[in-house]
């Protein structure tokens, strides 16, 4: 769903909030449609796990669990919908806070429903997974109430539902930005299963291994995508705005704050080394294969932190076939042949996996930077204002991009820089980014009644 950042973002971008609605309900509808299918592969999941595993109680254990979470497919891909939506308007905090209060309602219902309470014993194991199922429904309807029914926020990009906005022209766009997208997501997917695959080869030590070393790579990923998705936002806004040089530099800047984000995350692993595993385990063999790869895993998550954020100006620009194709062909005739050979033939055990990652890794970060380095910003700025239907560059029109979810309903506001050197007034930021691109290029939406809702 990165294509609802990259469209509704260059739609607000563009001025044109009410073509930002569409492209969420296109969104919606998407997501509706594919539920059915993501349901059916959590019903089946038993096929993988006799793949992985001849323990029948964790056979028996993993699909109870997982068909219980077929709840939740519709509501998470709902609430990711309505998230990127409102972020690409630059409606920062209401997410966050949901995001947050998500996170003691699961913990809330884990204990609730896993050992009871007020004389209640319980589901036991079942209760983990409805716990889940409820945090994944509180997450779009909190949202919903907050954004849409309390404080109306989405009425700044919405003109209602209606069909006949979905015309050929906008669904081929939608179309080309989330099918490469969709696909390279469920190939990955695959990927990674069939990875796991390769662990469980190893043995069940490098199975538990791997799942904490994941897990670890997942909270450092926490810690500094914020920057990849606010560089996506940002980038996608301005060249919505066709404002070419600015979304270059915000580029830029996006960049140094994730290396040097990165860098700082991985000189505190390496420095507290084992001890940043005991937040998953105390097991003395696990920790001491973990710590084992843990020079190659930070030079595996330095690497990729950075093709993340290459990976996320190409989106915002739409040219997620590139990064579609190329993350493709190297995770399916690179990672994976190079984690068999090298795990398995040779018996490299599990530094073997995380040296076939980092490889992937450094071709897919390569394969980014020549990309980028040849790119025309300005054609892509072009072809954004088409995209967003945006007849001229002549003419006034207002950029409203909402800072942090705090600008009051209706409220144009200038982009604002990113590294303000001094305090400056609203029309002191629209000045500084002119200087980016020699003066705004303004212009106005094609129809008048697209323009976004009062």
């Amino acid at each position: 769903m990165s294509a609802i950042v990259t469209l509704c973002g260059q739609a607000w971008g563009a001025g044109n909030g009410r073509l930002a609605g569409v492209w969420l309900q296109m969104g919606l509808l998407l997501v509706t449609a594919c539920t059915p299918l993501l349901m059916l592969y959590y019903w089946c999941v038993e096929l993988g796990l006799r793949a992985s595993t001849d323990d029948e109680q964790v056979v028996r254990l993993g699909v109870r669990f997982s068909r219980i979470l077929l709840f939740s497919v519709w509501p998470n891909l709902v609430y990711v919908c309505l998230r990127l939506y409102f972020q690409a308007m630059g409606i920062m905090m209401p997410t966050t806070i949901v995001g947050t209060l998500s996170m003691a309602v699961s913990v809330t219902a884990n204990y609730v429903l896993i050992y009871g309470a007020f004389g209640w014993t319980g589901l036991g194991f079942d209760g983990s997974a409805w716990a889940t199922v409820a945090a994944s429904w509180f997450q779009p309807a909190a949202l919903t109430w907050y954004c849409v029914l309390y404080k109306k926020m989405h009425l700044q990009a919405w003109g209602g539902w209606d069909f006949s906005e979905f015309t050929r022209e906008r669904l081929t766009v939608f179309y080309n930005n989330s099918a490469p997208a969709a696909v390279n997501s469920l190939v990955s997917n695959v990927a990674s299963s069939a990875l796991s695959l390769i662990a469980a080869w190893l043995g069940a030590d490098i199975i538990a291994a791997n799942a904490i070393v994941s897990g670890f790579w997942r909270l450092l990923w926490a810690l500094f995508w914020g920057f990849g998705s606010g560089t996506q936002i940002r980038v996608s806004n301005l060249l919505g705005a066709n404002r070419p040089n600015a979304a270059k530099t915000l580029g830029i800047l996006g960049f140094g704050c994730t290396v040097i984000t990165v860098t700082l995350l991985a000189l505190v692993t390496l420095l507290f080394r084992a001890d940043v595993f005991r937040l998953y385990t105390n097991d003395a063999d696990l920790l001491t294969v973990c710590v084992a790869v843990l020079p190659i895993f930070v030079v595996a998550f330095m690497v990729e932190a950075t093709e993340m954020v290459f990976a996320s100006i190409l989106s915002a620009m739409g040219q997620v076939h590139i990064t579609a194709w190329t993350s493709t062909l190297a995770t399916w005739l690179v990672e994976l042949p190079a984690a068999y050979v090298l795990a398995i033939v040779f018996e490299g055990g599990f530094a073997a996996l995380w040296y076939s990652i980092c490889l992937m890794e450094v071709i897919k970060l390569t394969v980014y930077m020549i990309v980028l380095r040849r790119i025309d910003f300005a054609e892509m700025a072009r072809e954004a204002v088409k995209n967003m239907e945006v007849e001229s560059e002549t003419e006034e029109v207002s950029v409203a991009v909402a800072e942090g979810g705090t600008t009051a309903l209706g409220a144009n506001t200038g982009l604002p820089s990113p590294v303000p050197t001094t305090l400056l007034t609203p029309s002191g930021l629209v000045h500084q980014w002119d200087h980016v691109d020699d003066g705004v290029h303004q212009h106005h939406v094609v129809d008048a009644k697209q323009s976004p809702a009062a």
